[in-house]
């Protein structure tokens, strides 16, 4: 029964990732269109956005140590 739900959770988390990257995928590709324009407020948008992204990479890619954790096993 736990290892159900800890396959649950990993699996909910895996899913959370994927749409997350994708979607920093997205954000960063639109933010570089930015970057490349002659308008400087537009170029300062995409710097601000693409540090945004770059922090939500960070937690994302940091809930994979909390995933590891799940599939390691933890005892109750």
């Amino acid at each position: 029964m736990e290892q159900q739900v800890i396959q649950i959770l990993v699996y909910i988390i895996r899913a959370v990732q994927l749409v997350a990257l994708s979607y920093a995928a997205l954000k960063l590709s639109i933010y570089g269109v930015g970057y490349m324009k002659k308008n400087m407020q537009k170029v300062e948008e995409a710097k601000d956005g693409m540090k945004n992204v770059a922090i939500g990479l960070v937690v994302v890619l940091g809930c994979q140590a909390f995933v590891k954790f799940l599939d390691n096993g933890i005892s109750f």
